[in-house]
């Protein structure tokens, strides 16, 4: 073990830039937000690499797990390469690194776990003994996108750290990235023990390259960017300063090292109803600055970040050859945010004769009709629009969304004359929310919006959202509770709406769209859901409709 020093524990500093919003109080998420290049003015403009002592690894075995996934029982299951860990993977292959993949939900499709309301689907940690076994990894990368997995984190590291008591784990993603002191602490509380060695906050592309270079030397760097871990027992906590500039820098995402088959006989990716047989997620840009309220994406990648189009077209070219995929899926968090780039962007996809879609919505301010021809004559069979409220109150006040409400039915219009699907979302519930207000907006929506289909989600406090740090300091939601996010049941209701009534509600408002639906023009509607008619697997007695 190296010689034990002293060094601070980094939380960056309290006057920050105008991209964080204001009303912010003094909490975890406006440090984060403090100690970024992007978002404040961090201190440690230039980092100076302080390496010392570690256990040496010559030639190091990597294993990349994607954990168990969990949802509540009624909500639809998806089956998606992770693209997280893929990233990272073809970045250490690209270094020389020895590296494998492993996605637990994939490999165990049809195993399903009941805790109350909630079910894990995926293979059990468990079952990956005698892989650990045989392989003998030096080092271990998880990565969890959602508060929800956390436990099916701390299972794997628990089941990884017994196999192999002497290997490195490190941890990744959204929740790791803002609250690594509350990863350490929740390790020791499932886990009694700390399983978790390090974490990597932000982009691990390179991060993780860099750490692994210095293991193979015997050092740790523990300055490094973003690195989170421990010397001797004692925890040392590193900001995220900086992001990939350019992000063509980084390799395409690892597919070839995942049972790529399995995805597509699956074929439930994203967007639950692909009209493709071979389906593939994509991403183009990174980030989002529009800072809506409950999300959290936004902080965590605010600054916006294209590839270029060249970039963009090597890998469709290669999906096609390598994988023969008839559809892409688009994961940008905000696809159209840079609207003549993203014209650009269209106009060399048209060539490739692919359908494509939006599973992430559409920021309704960056559209217009002449994009959305573009859109379509490149092969985009449906837009997702965040539409989020139809009240402009909720939209100003409560979301931090700027959404022009009086566009939205003249590019509702143009999809339905290009034959193009929209699907809307709608986030309801929203603290001093009245049904009202609501129930406007459905009415509003069910008369006014054609809209192919819509999602209705109840308002979460998830973590590394503005609204969950509000919603902490107000006293509505604990730190445990917002873990446990179900954006279909008011389990954890932020307004002072009856949570059944709003329920009952947002059922009836689904299935009269639904009906609605059906009736103003079955065959957009049987031509959306023709594949899932015929495998018996669309249970349109379900509210708003439902995969089986």
């Amino acid at each position: 073990m190296p010689k034990k020093i002293n060094f601070p524990i980094h939380n960056g500093p309290k006057k920050v830039r105008g991209r964080i919003n204001k009303t912010l109080g003094n909490n975890e998420l406006r440090d984060y937000l403090s100690s970024k290049k992007e978002t404040g003015k961090s201190q440690f403009s230039e980092i100076i690499p302080q390496l010392i002592d570690y256990k040496k690894i010559d030639n190091p075995k990597v294993l990349l797990i994607g954990p168990c996934i969990t949802i509540p029982k009624y909500m639809q299951k998806r089956c998606i390469p992770p693209l997280g860990i893929s990233y990272v993977a073809a970045s250490l292959e690209k270094a020389g690194i020895d590296v494998e993949m492993l996605d637990l939900c994939v490999e165990g499709w049809s195993t399903e776990r009941y805790s109350g309301n909630l079910v894990t689907y995926g293979k059990p940690p468990q079952e990956i003994v005698d892989q650990l076994k045989e392989k003998q990894y030096d080092i271990v990368g998880l990565s969890v996108l959602f508060s929800t997995d956390l436990p099916n984190l701390y299972e794997t590291t628990q089941v990884v750290k017994e196999v192999l008591p002497d290997s490195i784990i490190v941890v990744g993603g959204l929740h790791p990235t803002i609250y690594p002191k509350e990863i350490v602490d929740l390790d020791l509380e499932y886990n009694k023990e700390k399983t978790v060695d390090f974490i990597i906050r932000g982009e691990g592309e390179f991060r993780f390259v860099d750490f692994i270079n210095n293991l193979k030397e015997g050092k740790l760097n523990i300055n490094a960017d973003g690195l989170v871990g421990f010397v001797e027992d004692e925890l040392f906590i590193n900001p995220q300063v900086d992001n990939i500039e350019n992000i063509d820098e980084i390799p395409f995402p690892a597919f070839h090292m995942l049972p790529m088959e399995k995805y597509f006989e699956i074929n439930i990716p994203f967007s639950p109803v692909p009209q493709g047989e071979r389906v593939l997620p994509m991403l183009t840009t990174r980030g989002c600055p529009v800072g809506c309220s409950f999300c959290a994406n936004t902080n965590t990648w605010k600054k916006h970040r294209k590839r270029s189009i060249e970039n963009i077209m090597e890998e469709v070219r290669l999906l096609k050859e390598r994988y023969n995929i008839d559809e892409l899926q688009f994961a940008d968090d905000n696809l159209t945010y840079d609207m003549a780039y993203a014209s650009e962007k269209f106009k060399a996809l048209k060539e490739e004769n692919l359908l494509w879609c939006t599973p992430n919505g559409t920021m309704i301010n960056k559209l217009s009709e002449d994009i959305i021809e573009l859109m379509a004559a490149s092969g985009m069979y449906q837009i997702t629009l965040s539409l989020d409220s139809a009240n402009t109150r909720t939209l100003k006040e409560l979301h931090h969304k700027p959404v022009n409400l009086n566009s939205i039915p003249g590019l509702i219009k143009k999809c339905r004359e290009l034959g193009v699907f929209t699907h809307g979302t709608l986030v309801v519930g929203m603290p001093s929310e009245t049904l009202e207000e609501i129930l406007d907006g459905f009415e509003y929506i069910k008369n006014e919006l054609s809209f192919t289909s819509i999602s209705t989600f109840i308002a979460a406090a998830i973590p590394g959202s503005e609204l969950y740090h509000d919603m902490l300091e107000q006293g509505k939601v604990t730190k445990k509770a917002a873990r446990e996010i179900d954006t279909t049941k008011s389990k954890i209701l932020l307004s002072n709406l009856n949570p059944k009534q709003l329920e009952a509600e947002i059922e009836k408002f689904q299935t009269d769209f639904l009906n609605i639906v059906k009736k103003r023009d079955p065959e957009e509607y049987n031509r959306k859901y023709k594949k899932l008619i015929k495998s018996g697997r669309w249970d349109e007695n379900q509210c708003g409709g439902k995969l089986t």
